[in-house]
């Protein structure tokens, strides 16, 4: 039912006020003893043009940053107060490469410093995260973002996914990740200004080598057009380009150990190995780089309700390679290409499905990408990216057996084997610039993004028999003989958009986007606008707000939705063999004139620097959803039925957010955010029955809380280094459980869908103490990791078969695991 919208204003209000009115000893501080100035200018091509609205962020030694702030029309900023010391200032700004500059503050002096921002270059520096006041990934929106030291920092060897769980913005859930209360289908991941999903499902299958990342952001809304094909955020990730030295570096040698369960050094075998290898620089100075990752990953993880020596089981090789060449002052060249196979043996594995019910997943994907970028005069430039994609994914049982399906386990074989081969082509082409015309700073950006994908495909599926806790036949599923899938399609988008700034404290994001939807052959309007207020001269204070309207990328197993096999449902009496009535064959259907799903989104948000220490954040978010695609089953007679594909599906998120972050240079660093939030929706999305790993029993759909649905949900990250070799780590995640649904012995739904029982209250602890040791003329930080700290009860499974003696009992909680750590820093 959520909560009503007019408290979040209502607190959100409060927060406001209450910052405003804070004490002017706290906004405007006297200069501390020992501080210093900074004065500077920002401009492009040798300074002949200045930059307003550039974002400034200074860093300290351990490249944390500290302040923030704006340039204003005609490129000038000011950093006031800064205690002695060495600074690294760091300038982005969309369209430009992000470029850093060291300065030195001494005390009762203003350094001057110019930065000068090219054209269209790629940026060396890890993006500034967090606390800027408008956002470096290109919109004026809100973001969150995971630097490359962060990750290397907080989860170590994770990867993509590791980054992603330390944002307040992201909550894991069966399929995925979930932005913002969005399913993962709803949103979209992209390498730069490519996209990198599968389209046949929306979802991502790449892991990327962690060294290849340098930064990760998530765009929940942005309102700059250019971004386009989701409607539930958005994850950028811009990968590491080599330096100007040649470097090296081996991480990850360290391999984690399985312990038996209740014991911390009882080693039973390796639980995961990770290594990875990292080494670029310049092939011709100042001409041509390169920068090679790769990275091997090993796992096994065993399931906590079942025997210790079950182990799902998963190995993939990431190799990702980037080629920046400088052609001409004018004129640079990116290349990147990669490959990422992987195959996870037990996939499946669960409290209710034992290692011979469970599939395989095998899955490759290949990549290559060129961006061209060319300056053509002064204040025009353009930029042009191509990139191909190649997907392939198998799922295969563990033998031919039917599937039965009890309350307290499953018996035989997966009842589907599958293969799918997606491949995208993309083009994007857009030229972008800036003039002083019409009373202000005009940063415009118009572009072509053309997508082309084909799909390809096999299912066959084995029969499904639903049993009794006594065993006997409850119901049974018959399929069709095995189908072939194929659809290919093209979409277009156009987009034109402009970052207006009409004085140094106003900045105003507005444009439009028409799209092609090549699947469902539909033509959309997307209109965004975006706002930015200062309210104060440093840019400490900012007020900002925007609405949207976000198309998704239709998947393109809706154009094959119809070439999946039928499935004849046979109900059966108590005695398990007199037939309750004839048999439903449900067929596959879909509805003329599909929609292309959408969102329609607005927020606003307050940030506030109160001093070099605190900042604060307060938002709120609300989005609602339609036309998305749900799969119903319907009755058309005694016989028939049709498993029907409509776009009449409906979802609704709010949210609430305050948020602090808390930092006191080298010594400890803390962020904090609490969210309170509502989802809700359509429960049977297509995605959810249809992704690679298919569910053979589709109940009926419910407008109902979502399977992301978490109403309380605090989550703090800190960092201190108590001594300048020391560092501890503390990463807590609480919020309240995850909804789920009861079903009786037939698998239908009993009363209300996701009404009324949730998982245990979720609360996960990770600590970390490393030390940075000299060994051999290397100086690698070598600790110790701690997993679920506390050994809290963080159950994965429910029994929700009402038939069962256990119903409502909880399973698989991940327990306490204590690991060896050893990296080296980038």
């Amino acid at each position: 039912m959520g909560f009503p919208l007019f408290r979040m204003f209502r607190a959100f209000s409060l927060l406001l006020v209450t910052s405003l009115l804070a004490p002017a000893a706290v906004t405007a501080q006297t200069r501390a003893a020992g501080a210093g100035d900074i004065d500077g200018v920002v401009s492009t091509q040798g300074g002949a043009i200045r930059l307003g609205g550039v974002q400034v962020a200074v860093r300290d030694a351990t490249d944390r940053e500290i302040a923030t702030v704006l340039s204003d029309g005609d490129g000038h900023f000011r950093l006031v107060a800064l205690p002695d010391g060495r600074y690294r200032l760091v300038a982005g700004l969309a369209g430009f490469e992000t470029t850093t500059l060291l300065a030195v503050v001494t005390a009762g002096k203003t350094s001057d410093v110019s930065l000068d921002l090219p054209i269209a270059a790629i940026s060396q520096t890890v993006e500034v995260v967090g606390s800027a006041v408008v956002s470096s990934a290109g919109t004026l929106a809100p973001s969150d973002a995971i630097s490359g030291t962060e990750l290397d920092q907080y989860a170590p060897g994770g990867g993509l996914q590791a980054a992603l769980r330390l944002l307040a913005s992201i909550v894991e859930v069966p399929g995925g990740v979930s932005i913002k209360g969005g399913r993962p289908s709803q949103s979209s991941v992209q390498l730069g200004p490519g996209t990198l999903v599968d389209p046949s499902t929306g979802l991502t299958q790449v892991s990327l080598p962690e060294g290849a990342i340098d930064s990760v952001a998530v765009l929940p809304n942005p309102y700059a057009v250019e971004y386009g094909r989701f409607s539930s955020g958005l994850v950028v990730i811009q990968t590491r380009r080599a330096g100007d030295q040649w470097k090296t570096r081996l991480n990850n040698l360290d391999p984690t150990f399985r312990t038996r369960r209740g014991t911390m050094f009882d080693i039973t075998g390796i639980g995961g190995f990770g290594p990875r290898l990292e080494t670029g620089g310049p092939i011709v100075k100042d001409r041509l780089f390169i920068e090679q990752t790769a990275q091997f990953r090993y796992g096994t993880s065993d399931v906590a309700s079942r025997p210790e020596d079950e182990l799902r089981t998963t190995k993939w090789f990431s190799s990702f390679t980037r080629a920046d060449a400088n052609l001409s002052p004018r004129h640079s060249l990116v290349a990147t290409g990669g490959l990422f196979p992987s195959v996870t043996t037990l996939a499946t594995l669960g409290t209710f499905i034992p290692p011979d019910a469970t599939a395989d997943i095998h899955s490759h994907v290949n990549h290559a990408g060129v961006t061209e970028r060319a300056l053509w005069t002064d204040s025009v430039f353009s930029e042009t990216t191509v990139q191909v994609h190649e997907f392939l994914t198998d799922v295969v049982p563990q033998g031919a057996a039917a599937m039965v399906l009890r309350p307290e386990t499953t018996l035989g074989n997966f009842f589907n084997t599958q293969h799918r081969s997606t491949s995208t082509y993309q083009v994007v082409e857009a030229v972008s610039g800036s003039r002083n015309v019409l009373g202000g700073l005009h940063l415009f950006k118009a572009g072509l993004d053309l997508l082309h994908s084909r799909y390809s495909g096999t299912s066959a599926s084995k029969p499904v028999l639903i049993e009794r806790v006594d065993g006997s036949l409850a119901r049974r599923l018959d399929f069709a003989s095995e189908t072939a899938q194929s659809v290919g399609s093209t979409d277009v988008a156009l987009f034109v958009q402009d970052r207006f700034q009409p004085n140094t404290r106003w900045f105003l994001e507005f444009g439009g986007r028409i799209d092609r939807d090549g699947i469902v052959d539909r033509f959309n309007v997307t209109p965004r606008v975006g706002t930015a207020v200062l309210l104060n001269r440093p840019g400490s204070a900012v007020l900002r707000g925007g609405f949207g309207l976000f198309y998704e990328r239709t998947p393109s197993t809706v154009g094959t939705f119809d070439q999946f096999e039928s499935a004849l449902d046979t109900r059966v009496a108590a005695d398990g063999i007199t037939p309750l009535g004839p048999a439903t064959r449900f067929v596959h259907v879909k509805m003329p004139n599909l929609d292309t799903p959408r969102s329609r989104t607005w927020d606003v948000g307050y940030d506030h620097r109160l001093n070099q220490t605190v900042s604060l954040h307060a938002g709120v978010i609300a989005r609602s959803g339609d036309d998305e695609l749900i799969v119903d089953p319907t009755r058309t007679g005694a016989t028939g039925g049709e498993l029907l594909l409509s776009s009449s599906g409906r979802s609704s998120y709010r949210e609430a957010e305050v948020g602090a972050h808390l930092t006191h240079g080298p010594a400890w660093d803390l962020n904090v955010s609490y969210v309170r939030s509502t989802a809700r929706g359509d429960l049977n999305s297509l995605t959810n029955y249809f992704d690679a790993v298919m569910w053979p029993v589709v109940g009926k759909n419910a407008y109902a809380p979502l399977n992301a649905d978490v109403p309380h949900r605090l989550l703090a990250r800190a960092r201190a280094m108590p001594a300048p070799k020391w560092l501890l780590l503390v990463t807590a995640d609480w919020r309240t459980g995850m909804p789920y649904s009861t079903v009786d012995d037939a698998l239908d739904f009993v009363g209300l869908r996701n009404e009324g029982r949730r998982f245990p209250t979720y609360l996960r602890l990770e600590l970390g103490v490393e030390h940075r040791f000299r060994i051999f003329g290397l100086e690698p930080w070598i600790g110790v990791r701690a997993y679920n700290a506390l050994n809290a009860f963080l159950p994965t499974d429910v029994q929700a078969n009402t038939s069962s003696p256990r119903f409502g009992s909880f399973y698989n909680s991940e327990y306490r695991q204590l690991r060896l750590q050893v990296r080296f820093e980038r």
